[in-house]
Formats: structure tokens, sequence, C-alpha cells
């Protein structure tokens, strides 16, 4: 169902349908994003990681800096996003962990799907729907990881 490109859709293609609060919110995140410090890209985040919890009904998970982070993860035992870095895609992404954990990720059940699969679908996709013209340069530059720019030419409408 949602596995990646195996089903043939592509991840920033597997999700169209998004609560508009959670689109509202995700453009509040990206709003200036490039003008931010890190400080302010921080608190964004954890914004949108509260607004984004309401939205869905869960405990919200706390965005918290790491160096031992890597590209990011999401700790099931404190309900945690560790960062070692601002992230607009990994925080959405470790986000949809949250969401699967907490049994609040809709198309979701946890056995026949990859929870990594998932994730990537849902924060790509949910990127690409709001800012398509931004999702295409950052894939062309080679910041999105799992979208290749191939991947973008079969998706135009």
């Amino acid at each position: 169902m949602f596995c990646g490109k195996q089903d043939g859709l592509k991840y920033h293609k597997k999700f169209s349908r998004f609560h508009p609060k959670t689109i509202r919110l995700f453009k509040e995140l990206r709003l200036n994003w490039s003008n931010c410090d890190d400080t302010q890209k921080w608190m964004h985040m954890q914004r949108f990681v509260i607004g984004a919890s309401e939205v869905y009904g869960m405990e919200y998970p706390r965005v918290k800096i790491s160096r031992f982070a890597g590209d990011g993860y999401y700790s099931i035992l404190d309900n945690k996003i560790f960062m070692s870095k601002p992230s607009i895609i990994t925080v959405v992404h470790e986000f949809r962990h949250a969401m699967q954990v907490q049994q609040k990720a809709r198309g979701w059940s946890g056995h026949e799907i990859d929870v990594e699969h998932d994730a990537r679908g849902w924060s790509l996709s949910l990127y690409y729907k709001v800012a398509p013209i931004t999702f295409r340069r950052l894939v062309r530059s080679g910041k999105v990881f799992h979208i290749e720019p191939s991947d973008l030419l079969r998706s135009v409408a």
C-alpha cells in the first residue's frame, strides 16, 4: 500500500489529503525559514509539533537538540524528537513516527506497512503539496533524501 517505489507512487505522491490545519501549520513552519537563525528555527519546529499534535489528538513530542542525533530520530521511550540541526523535512518525518507510535497515523496499521516508508511518504507528500516549486528545487540540489530529480519528471500533472 505505502511501500516506497514498489507500488508505483513516489514518496512525494503517497499522500494527497492532509488536515487543513496541518497544511496551515506547515506553511507557518516554512515562513521565512531561510531568514531565521537556528534558535528561531527550533522554536518554529516545536510550534509545528505542538499544533499538529493538537490536530491529531496526541501528546506532543518535544523537539531536542543533540549533536549525536545524526539525521534525526524519534525516541519512543520519552516521546522526543532528537535532531542535530534544524530541518523542516526531518521534524515532519519524525513527527509522523510519533503519530505511528501513538496510533494517530491514518492509513498505517503498524503491521503490513514499513514505518520508514510511511514517514517518508507523509513528510515528503506534505512538503510537495504545500510548496511544490521549492520541493523540486531542493530535490534537484540534492537536499531531499529518497527522491531523485527523475522522480519529479513523472509526477508533473
